[in-house]
């Protein structure tokens, strides 16, 4: 991998790593690609798949940097698909590895597509359950909201089991909670759904909401640890 960072140091050394937006995407992709590597080795991948899931990982969010610099935001709905945004990106550097565009390409997508072979499905699988879990761990960390007020598409999502979709906005904390933790109904892997366990996420993330004494967080903690606790099971019958 040591092209590629090189690859990487050389986009980001255009922007200012003391500018808080910057550095928060440069950590982000490192924990990304930690993540990457500890899922491909739940797979047994090989050295250089390996490899290639944490290149896909590095490359996944190197659009962030020059959506926020123009932008100086991070939704895609106001400025740019950041997605298609690194993809470009890499085109116009001449990175020729399909699969590493395709993963940085549909790692933001509602879904990827049915037509990429099973190889390619499964490097973007990989970076998206990577990406996912470091977004579910490190954001929507608190919820100033008076009252509980989750966008009723978002609820219908998780009693759906389904990803919320992307044209559905985050209209206060509690809803970006409620939808960040919708991302599990996207997970792939079972290495994913353990680190997600080990870590009590779910039920960190839904203590934020407790003062609110709602039956329907309720009926949310119980449907998201049920479907958490299945995917871990699954296989071992």
């Amino acid at each position: 991998m040591e092209k590629e960072l090189e690859i990487f140091n050389n986009i980001i050394s255009k922007y200012d790593m003391n500018d808080e937006g910057i550095s928060r995407k440069y950590h982000h992709t490192f924990r990304v690609v930690d993540y990457a590597k500890q899922i491909g080795k739940s797979l047994n991948l090989n050295e250089g798949d390996l490899n290639l899931a944490c290149i896909c990982a590095l490359f996944h969010d190197i659009g962030r940097f020059p959506q926020w610099s123009k932008y100086h935001t991070f939704r895609d709905s106001i400025s740019i698909d950041h997605g298609d945004k690194s993809y470009d990106m890499l085109k116009e550097i001449g990175y020729n590895n399909d699969i590493v565009k395709a993963a940085v390409k549909y790692h933001n997508k509602y879904a990827i597509l049915d037509s990429l072979d099973d190889r390619t499905k499964m490097y973007c699988n990989i970076t998206r359950d990577a990406d996912k879990l470091d977004i579910m761990f490190k954001q929507c960390l608190e919820c100033n909201d008076e009252s509980l007020n989750v966008d009723k598409n978002i609820i219908k999502s998780i009693k759906e089991h389904k990803l919320v979709n992307n044209n559905v906005g985050e209209t206060n904390d509690a809803s970006s909670i409620i939808r960040c933790l919708a991302f599990i109904f996207d997970i792939n892997y079972k290495e994913s759904f353990a680190i997600i366990k080990e870590g009590n996420l779910i039920n960190n993330k839904l203590d934020l909401l407790d003062k609110y004494h709602d039956n329907e967080m309720k009926e949310i903690r119980l449907i998201l640890n049920t479907y958490l606790d299945n995917k871990l099971k699954e296989g071992e019958e």
